[in-house]
C-alpha cells in the first residue's frame, strides 16, 4: 500500500473537483469551429425533445446546432469515458495489487482494435452493422487471454504488464500491417484507435451510460473486500473474504467498462493509470472511496485532454482540426508513469516482488552441435532465398534485401539476450524497451519533415532515437538504483509514447502515411546496399565485442551482489552493454524498420535446447534471429506473390503464436 501525507477533506475536494467540472465543461461547449460566445451557452436548447427521435436541427442557428448535436455529445462522452476508465483502474490496481496496473495493460485497446481491423476486412457486413459488439468481443477474449497467460507465468505484478505489453505489439503489428494492406478498406481506422471523441448525435452517450452506470455501482459492493485483499491474500482468507471471486469479478467489471470505452469511442490510454493514483493522492485510502473520487478525476482528465486535443491546432495554425484524444492522455500519461517510477517509496513493494522468471529447457543438446545445425540451416535457407524464383540479372535487387534481414534478426536476435540478462526477465526484448519503437519515431518524423533524405539520414535519425531512448532509461535506472522491473516498465512507457507519435502522424493524413506503416510494421522491401553495409559494419563490429564478453554476462544473470564481489563493475558494464544494444536497433530499425518479436523469441529458442552460458547463447542468439527474420523475408515474397506482406508482420504473428504456446506448455518457471 502506498502512502500520502495529504489528507482527505470529502467536502473541499469534492466542492473543487466540482468548480473544475464547470469550467472544463463550459470550455468544452466553447472550443468549436464556430468561435461560439459564451453567452449562448446560457439560453441554448441542450437537449431538444428530438434527441431520441426526428430531428429539429433546421429550426437552430448554426451556433446552437454545432453545440447541441456536436460539442455537447462530444463533452458528455469524454465526461462518461474518463469516469468508466477511472473507476476500471481503481479495480484493477486493487485486484492485482499492482500500482502501475490500467486498462491498457489489459489488452482492451489491442484486442477491439485488432478486432475491428479484421472484421472490416473479413466480415465487412457484421462489422458495419455490429461494430460495437465487434470491438467489444475483442477486448474481451484478448483481456481474458492476457490474464490467463500472466497467471501461467508466474504472480509477479511486473509480468502481468509485460505480457500485455507482448500481445499489444503482436496485435499493433498485424493491424499496421493489414491497415496497409488494407489502405483503401480501412480508411479512417487509425484515427478510431487512437481514440477520437468526436460525435454526431447522442447515439453513443445512449448506449454508453446505462451500462457505465451500472457497473460502476456493482464495482462499489466489492470495495471493502478490496480493501482486505489489499493486506494480502491470505489474510484476507482469514478475514473470511473469497479472493478468487473477489479479484474475478472485479477484474471482470473492469473489462467490462474498459471494453465500453473502446468500443464507442476507441483507444485510451493512461486515463486509468493517473486517475487512481491522483484520488490516493488526495488522501483516499479505501477502495470506496477511490472508486468515486477516480471517477470523477478520470472524467475531467479526459475531458481536458480533448479540450488541448481541439485547442492546441487552434493555437498552432489557426485550424480547426483537432488530434485525437488517446494521443493527448497518452503524451501526459507516459511521463507520469516514468515520474512514479522515480519515486522509490512508491514503489518498493513492486521492486522487492521475490523472484523472477525463466524458461525451463525441453532438451538438451551439445552446444557445438546446436550451433552446427543451425549454421547450416541458416546458410541453407539464404541460399534458397536468394536462389529461388528469380533469375541472376536480378540478383542485385535480392542479395540486400536478404543480407539485411539476416544481420538485422542476428543484430535484434542478441540485443534481446542481453537485454533479459541483464533485467533477468525473458519478456524483455529491443521493441519492449522502446528502443526500435523510438528509432523508428525518429524515422518517421524525419521522412515527414524533410521528404527523400537518404539511406545516412535515416541511419543518423535511427541511432539518435535509439540513443535518446537509451538515455533516457539509463537515468531512470540511476534514480531507481537499477532495479530490472522498473527498467522493462520504463521502456514500457516509453514505448507506448513513442507508439502514439507514430499514430499522431498516420492520423494527420500525412502524403507519408504508407512508408511510415512499412516502417512501423517492418519490411525488407525496396531495402538497398546503402542500407546494408552500415548494418553489416555494426554487426561485424559489435558482435565479437558482446562475445568477449561472455564471462560478464554470465556473472550479472547471478543477481546484484555477486558480480561486485567478483570485480565486475557492474555500472559501467552494464552501461557499455546497453549503448552496443542500442546501437544494434538502432542500425537494424535503420535497415528493415520496427521488426517485433525476434528479440523476444530468438533467446527463448536458444535456451530451450538447453543452453545456459552466453558463450554459446550469443552466436545461438544472432544465428536464430537471422533464420527467423530471413524465413520472413522467404515467405513474405511467396505465400500471395506477386503480392508482398511485410516480413515484420508475419515474423511478429509468429512471434504472438510462439509465445502463447510456450506459456500455456509451463515451460516457464519462477526461479527463487
Amino acid at each position: 500500500m502506498m502512502s500520502y501525507s495529504v489528507p482527505f477533506k470529502a467536502t473541499s475536494v469534492f466542492l473543487s473537483v466540482f468548480l473544475l467540472y464547470v469550467v472544463a465543461v463550459a470550455i468544452s461547449l466553447m472550443t468549436g469551429p464556430s468561435g461560439i460566445d459564451a453567452s449562448l451557452l446560457v439560453d441554448m436548447p441542450f437537449f431538444p425533445s428530438s434527441v431520441t427521435g426526428g430531428s429539429i436541427r433546421e429550426h437552430q442557428p448554426l451556433n446552437a446546432t454545432i453545440v447541441t448535436w456536436l460539442l455537447l455529445p462530444r463533452t458528455l462522452m469524454a465526461l462518461l469515458c474518463g469516469a468508466a476508465l477511472g473507476a476500471a483502474g481503481v479495480l484493477i490496481q486493487g485486484a492485482t495489487r499492482n500500482p502501475f496496473a490500467s486498462p491498457a495493460t489489459l489488452g482492451v485497446n489491442a484486442g477491439a482494435m485488432i478486432a475491428i481491423v479484421m472484421g472490416s476486412v473479413l466480415l465487412p457486413d457484421i462489422t458495419g452493422q455490429y461494430p460495437v459488439v465487434v470491438a467489444f468481443t475483442g477486448a474481451i477474449i484478448t483481456t481474458l487471454l492476457v490474464f490467463r497467460l500472466a497467471s501461467a507465468i508466474s504472480h509477479s505484478p511486473v509480468n502481468l504488464v509485460l505480457v500485455g505489453m507482448a500481445i499489444t505489439l503482436s496485435f499493433g503489428a498485424i493491424s499496421a500491417g493489414m491497415l496497409m494492406f488494407f489502405e483503401n478498406r480501412l480508411d479512417g481506422l487509425y484515427t478510431w484507435g487512437a481514440g477520437n471523441l468526436s460525435q454526431f448525435d447522442f447515439q453513443a452517450v445512449q448506449h454508453s451510460w446505462p451500462i457505465i452506470l451500472l457497473f460502476t455501482l456493482i464495482a462499489l459492493f466489492f470495495a471493502r473486500q478490496l480493501d482486505l485483499i489489499a493486506l494480502g491474500a491470505e489474510q484476507a482468507q482469514t478475514l473470511g473474504v473469497n479472493v478468487r471471486h473477489t479479484v474475478g469479478f472485479s477484474l471482470l467489471i473492469a473489462v467490462i467498462l474498459s471494453s465500453t470505452v473502446v468500443s464507442q469511442v476507441g483507444m485510451i490510454s493512461f486515463v486509468g493509470l493517473i486517475a487512481p493514483h491522483i484520488a490516493r493522492g488526495l488522501g483516499c485510502q479505501s477502495v470506496w472511496s477511490r472508486l468515486l473520487l477516480a471517477s470523477v478525476v478520470g472524467a475531467l482528465l479526459l475531458l481536458s485532454a480533448d479540450i488541448a486535443a481541439r485547442l492546441i491546432p487552434i493555437m498552432v495554425s489557426d485550424s480547426h482540426y483537432s488530434f485525437p484524444a488517446g494521443v493527448m492522455t497518452t503524451i501526459a500519461g507516459a511521463p507520469f508513469m516514468i515520474f512514479l517510477l522515480t519515486r522509490r517509496n512508491r514503489v518498493g513493494a513492486l521492486g522487492t516482488t521475490p523472484g523472477e522468471t525463466g524458461i525451463r529447457a525441453l532438451f538438451s543438446m551439445n552446444p557445438n552441435r546446436t550451433l552446427a545445425v543451425l549454421s547450416l540451416l541458416c546458410l541453407i535457407l539464404m541460399g534458397l532465398s536468394l536462389f529461388s524464383q528469380i533469375e541472376m540479372t536480378f540478383m542485385h535487387l535480392r542479395w540486400p534485401r536478404v543480407m539485411s534481414a539476416a544481420f538485422a534478426g542476428a543484430a535484434l536476435g542478441v540485443s534481446g539476450l542481453v537485454l533479459q540478462t541483464l533485467t533477468r526477465n525473458p519478456l524483455t526484448s529491443p521493441d519492449v524497451s522502446g528502443l526500435t519503437t523510438t528509432a523508428v519515431l525518429f524515422i518517421v518524423l524525419g521522412a515527414v519533415l524533410y521528404p527523400g533524405i537518404d539511406s545516412f539520414g535515416l541511419m543518423l535519425l535511427a541511432i539518435s532515437g535509439s540513443g535518446f531512448a537509451l538515455i533516457l532509461l539509463l537515468t531512470l535506472s540511476r534514480l531507481t538504483g537499477f532495479n530490472p522491473l522498473l527498467f522493462a516498465l520504463g521502456g514500457l512507457c516509453l514505448s507506448a509514447f513513442s507508439a502514439t507519435l507514430i499514430s499522431m502522424v498516420l492520423v494527420l493524413g500525412s502524403n507519408q502515411s504508407s512508408e511510415v506503416l512499412i516502417w512501423l510494421s517492418g519490411s525488407t522491401y525496396a531495402v538497398t546496399d546503402e542500407r546494408t553495409y552500415p548494418l553489416f559494419s555494426a554487426v561485424i563490429i559489435l558482435l565479437p565485442i558482446l562475445w568477449m564478453m561472455w564471462r560478464r554476462l554470465d556473472i550479472l544473470q547471478l543477481g546484484a551482489y555477486l558480480p561486485t564481489l567478483l570485480g565486475i563493475r557492474v555500472s559501467v558494464t552494464i552501461a557499455l552493454l546497453l549503448v552496443m544494444v542500442a546501437l544494434l536497433s538502432a542500425f537494424s530499425v535503420a535497415a528493415v524498420g520496427g521488426v517485433s518479436f525476434v528479440g523476444l523469441m530468438a533467446p527463448h529458442i536458444c535456451r530451450v535446447t538447453g543452453m545456459s552460458s552466453h558463450r554459446h547463447l550469443i552466436p545461438a542468439a544472432a544465428i536464430t534471429g537471422a533464420l527467423l527474420l530471413v524465413s520472413s523475408d522467404w515467405l513474405s515474397r511467396t505465400v500471395i506473390a506477386p503480392f508482398e506482406i511485410p516480413s515484420g508482420l508475419l515474423v511478429s504473428g509468429a512471434g504472438g503464436i510462439y509465445f502463447i504456446l510456450l506459456l500455456l506448455s509451463g515451460k516457464y518457471i519462477q526461479r527463487r
